[in-house]
């Protein structure tokens, strides 16, 4: 009887924490509930995005809505954000947010009103280009680390604003935390097996801007920690000494190093913890630039950042990614003084339900899909010549939808060149291929 009153309640939990959201998620959960979709693997112990081998953007979602007991006992207080990050990879970024928001503890009053006196108190703050910013200060470093959140891919548009600035002031590698470190995989392409958050289409986007580019794709995890094999202090140590390793084997790289959350902190509270990139310092002799992203965008990563960030965007307009300066010297605004600077994203702005982040400042552009069929659900674009290739499968989509404009069509942000568009059920079967060719 206890057994099944938690079902209840964790079901029900399940199905408020997206009641808000998009409608369209709201239907594939409906779905995953009455029907068994095919391939469906009950007795998987770990969320999947490629099932039998090849990428389903749905999976993770069945996965989520049909056990939610079994996932959120096996995950804990990582559950909604598990759940987010998987929301995030169908591209649903206004869904991935709530879901985060609603795992967060409500801040006190107290608290709250405390927030507001404080940010009503800033003065003589001006805000300059974030980019432009980094970018000035990147000839002055051989290192700048940048975090993200896994679960907001505009942080990896934001990287990828950076990659093309960097690259002409002598940054050759990029050493990515995402990207799959186990032996055998090949560093030149992007496939299904590049990394796990590589299947997400942005972080798609910014592997395969950087190869563009020249960059050299550098995989630091530590795959013993990733296994348990390692604990928290030892996965920083051996992702600082992996770093530490393109140093070694080149006396003059210049290195961007994409990680998540805290690892890029210069120092830390517990004396028992070294994050990474104080092991880093510690072992080259090399202080890097460090750069949060994390902080001071929708969602933030707590719920004390969220309510700053809420709290500090109602004062101050900002239109692009920017950094905040008084008197000439940038300020952090959470006041963490275990990275150098902080990025302050603007609110999302969203055109038929979709972020015009998508864009990638320009790199690509807003193209309307007609999915020609009632049962189509999910919209993808390949790049046609990594689907002539390799097949959908294999492969990471530019970009993909199952959000409809309210005509019926889809928006998609894609580069110029061809594609192959796949409609796909919401069982995920592929019920239609249109190729096109974007100007």
């Amino acid at each position: 009887m206890k057994f099944r009153w938690i079902l209840i309640f964790v079901s029900i939990a399940c199905g408020r924490c997206i009641a808000q959201s998009d409608p369209n998620l709201q239907k594939l959960r409906s779905f995953s509930l009455k029907y068994v979709p095919r391939g469906y693997d009950s007795t998987l112990s770990f969320i999947s995005y490629a099932p039998g081998g090849n990428l389903n953007y749905l999976f993770p979602l069945y996965q989520f809505f049909k056990q939610p007991v079994k996932f959120h006992s096996l995950l804990g207080i990582a559950f909604y954000d598990r759940l987010s990050e998987a929301v995030s990879f169908v591209e649903d970024y206004h869904s991935s947010l709530e879901i985060e928001e609603k795992s967060y503890e409500p801040v006190e009053d107290a608290t709250q009103i405390t927030i507001q006196k404080t940010v009503a108190e800033f003065r003589g703050i001006q805000h300059v280009d974030a980019r432009r910013y980094i970018s000035f200060l990147a000839k002055q470093f051989r290192v700048i680390m940048l975090n993200e959140s896994p679960s907001k891919p505009v942080h990896r548009a934001f990287a990828i604003s950076l990659l093309e600035d960097l690259r002409n002031k002598g940054f050759k590698y990029l050493a990515m935390e995402m990207l799959n470190n186990f032996a055998g995989r090949a560093r030149g392409r992007l496939d299904a097996g590049s990394g796990d958050f590589t299947a997400e289409p942005i972080a798609g986007e910014l592997v395969r801007r950087a190869l563009e580019l020249g960059f050299t794709l550098v995989p630091y995890e530590d795959t013993l920690g990733l296994s348990g094999q390692h604990d928290a202090r030892q996965r920083d140590s051996v992702q600082a000494e992996n770093i530490f390793s393109i140093i070694k084997g080149d006396s003059a790289a210049k290195i961007f190093v994409y990680a998540s959350y805290g690892h890029i902190a210069k120092s830390a509270a517990d004396s028992s913890f070294r994050p990474m990139a104080l092991v880093f310092r510690q072992i080259s002799g090399i202080d890097p630039l460090t750069i949060d992203q994390t902080a001071m965008t929708e969602g933030s990563n707590f719920a004390y950042g969220d309510a700053l960030y809420k709290s500090y965007t109602e004062k101050y307009y900002l239109s692009s990614p920017s950094i905040a300066m008084i008197n000439g010297d940038a300020v952090n605004i959470c006041n963490d003084k275990s990275v150098d600077i902080s990025v302050i994203h603007p609110p999302t702005v969203y055109r038929d339900g979709r972020p015009e982040w998508l864009s990638l400042n320009g790199l690509r552009k807003p193209i309307l899909i007609n999915p020609h069929t009632k049962d189509a659900f999910l919209i993808q674009a390949y790049y046609q010549r990594e689907a002539d290739l390799e097949g959908p499968g294999k492969i990471v989509p530019a970009d993909q939808s199952y959000i409809p404009t309210p005509s019926g069509s889809y928006l998609l942000y894609l580069r110029p060149g061809r594609y192959t568009i796949i409609y796909r059920s919401l069982g995920y079967h592929l019920i239609g291929k249109l190729k096109i060719n974007v100007e």
